[in-house]
């Protein structure tokens, strides 16, 4: 099939790649800046698995070139959410016959967002546990070789399943997208929302008798809202995401071994996403801790863990609030997360 990454960062990149030195078609929209240094250099693989160097990639700056001949019969969606509804509006004003879009996307809503304008039948949600940074343009490098997961049941998913696993991705199928998207959910908020708050690397937020407190029951939050509507966390490729989802239940000094063991085999001391969110003046937050406050409380399911932090990370992002006045002082966020009724915050 042919495919057009949209959104040639680490992720776009990665499977553009692989899909590409397989010998499958594959087109990348990128930024002008990184589309001249991916024509000069190519794009390079290193890191954990097979070393791979894509050096004369195809690459288009705007979405309007993908459309010119033939069409891409699968976008591998690999934007940031905030970007999502903007990348429907774009693909649906090229073509009213959509090609299929794999979204790749953190979070919850991305997969509704985009089936409201190009048609449910268009979508296939997916997720990736596989790590990986670009770590100077046109280089990518691989922390740690997980693994993919696509929702069964499309007419694609087999074709698609097939020609991933030919260019050496590990793929899993799951029947039911919204749990498979709701545990990917638990993994990622992780520290993130805390990190980026008080500054301090996730290690460090594990250390913490009150911000380990505040993560947990954040996440205790999220396991609630997945129990409400259904849904139990699940494994994702090579993550334990099930057990993890009931050992965050069990007293402090089980729990903080094992969230420090998903931490180191993350993220380790590396600042996750939300912290540079901060400086980009845009933030994922709302769909991930703020899809938990949303869901929580169309349920009535108490999330106040999770609506302190996306409130203060909003606050931040928007500059209501100064980034200094958290900054390595995380007892003022346990105010605020007490005086908001998280229960056992100690400062």
């Amino acid at each position: 099939m042919r495919y057009l990454v949209f959104g040639t960062g680490a992720v776009g990149g990665l499977l553009g790649a692989r899909l590409a030195l397989s010998g499958q078609p594959v087109t990348f929209l990128a930024r002008p800046r990184l589309a001249e240094t991916l024509l000069h250099r190519g794009l390079q693989v290193t890191g954990d698995g097979p070393p791979g160097w894509l050096k004369k990639p195809n690459i288009i700056t705007t979405l309007e070139q993908a459309f010119n001949h033939q069409p891409p019969d699968v976008i591998l969606l690999t934007v940031k959410a905030y970007d999502c509804k903007p990348a429907a509006a774009a693909i649906h004003a090229q073509t009213t016959a959509s090609p299929t879009v794999v979204c790749l996307l953190n979070g919850i809503g991305n997969e509704d967002t985009l089936a409201a304008v190009l048609g449910p039948d268009r979508v296939i949600a997916a997720t990736m546990t596989t790590a990986v940074q670009m770590i100077e343009p046109g280089i990518l490098r691989v922390e740690r070789q997980r693994g993919y997961g696509l929702t069964a049941g499309h007419p694609l998913t087999s074709r698609l399943k097939a020609e991933m696993t030919q260019a050496g991705l590990r793929i899993h199928l799951y029947q039911d997208p919204a749990q498979m998207k709701w545990s990917k959910v638990l993994i990622n908020i992780v520290t993130n929302a805390t990190s980026a708050i008080t500054g301090w690397p996730p290690r460090r937020i594990l250390e913490h008798p009150g911000l380990y407190r505040l993560e947990i029951e954040a996440l205790r939050e999220t396991v609630r809202v997945m129990s409400r509507k259904g849904l139990s966390p699940q494994n994702l490729p090579k993550v334990p995401v099930g057990l993890f989802g009931r050992a965050i239940f069990l007293p402090p000094p089980l729990t903080q071994p094992i969230l420090r063991c998903i931490v180191s085999s993350g993220r380790g001391d590396k600042m996750p996403s939300f912290h540079y969110d901060i400086g980009r003046g845009r933030s994922e937050v709302r769909w991930l801790n703020g899809a938990v406050v949303q869901e929580g409380t169309s349920l009535d399911v108490p999330t106040p863990a999770n609506a302190i932090l996306t409130e203060t990370m909003l606050a931040l992002i928007d500059g209501s609030a100064d980034p200094a006045q958290f900054r390595h002082q995380p007892e003022r966020l346990l105010i605020r997360a007490g005086h908001a009724g998280v229960p056992g915050v100690v400062m």
